[in-house]
């Protein structure tokens, strides 16, 4: 079935991950033991919020939290890791509101990873519907595909705000192809982490996984229909070589 529809992760697959995110998540870490200090009865510090969404120093796990995961994921699990007696929910949403202002607070770290903007021209201008899917919320989602200047080149921007199942479950994929006219084999799948292959099997598209995030050649390749250092290296040559009956 011939490929009309590309779809895309947002981080570590179009904008830089690791400067940007290890960022991020260590200034929320840092704010969520602020605003909850008076509930902090062990005396947890950032270093074991952070290991517990998978960030070890500089190092992060790509079947991590952070790495795969949705905000409200993470909050669930400092929520249990704190112990807290405060409202679960309240949490959670405060939780969002840290990582969001953490995101609004650095523009300077969101970047697209090099050849990214030019190569999404060029699939545009092939006639290929473009699409976003990714963990982060709505709010950082497009405010940071905004300061890329890489908004406008979408068709489709899914995001996980808790009302659509996220991945590795196939609703955001679903999602695409019922704002697109198209149907899940007509759509590959680009991402990171191994949680994107997944997503995009369990839709039944075809995966790409790339190198600019997480995940190594190894951890993808089990997963991924093909595996390429970029997006950037993504040519319409590929396609002779991923079938999907």
């Amino acid at each position: 079935m011939e490929i009309k529809g590309l779809l895309f992760d947002k981080d570590g697959t179009l904008l830089e991950f690791h400067q940007m995110w290890l960022h991020v998540a260590q200034g929320a870490a840092a704010d969520t033991l602020t605003a909850y200090a008076a509930e902090n009865n062990h005396h947890l510090d950032d270093v074991a919020l952070l290991a517990a969404i998978g960030v070890h120093g500089n190092d992060v796990d790509n079947h991590g939290l952070l790495a795969s995961n949705p905000v409200e994921d993470t909050a669930d699990a400092w929520y249990q890791l704190l112990q807290l007696s405060s409202d679960k929910a309240q949490f959670s949403r405060t939780v969002k509101q840290l990582f969001n202002k953490q995101v609004e607070d650095n523009p300077t770290l969101i970047q697209a990873l090099p050849g990214i903007k030019a190569k999404l021209l060029n699939l545009k201008q092939q006639g290929f519907r473009l699409g976003i899917a990714t963990a982060d919320s709505k709010d950082a989602t497009l405010y940071s595909l905004m300061l890329a200047e890489l908004i406008d080149l979408f068709d489709f921007v899914g995001y996980s705000d808790g009302d659509i199942a996220p991945k590795p479950a196939p609703a955001l994929l679903h999602a695409f192809c019922e704002q697109c006219d198209l149907v899940p084999q007509q759509v590959i799948m680009f991402g990171d982490t191994v949680s994107d292959m997944k997503f995009g099997r369990n839709a039944g598209a075809s995966t790409i996984g790339v190198l600019t995030g997480t995940a190594t050649e190894d951890e993808l390749q089990p997963y991924a229909d093909t595996v390429l250092y970029s997006v950037a290296d993504f040519n319409s040559d590929l396609l002779m070589t991923i079938t999907h009956c």
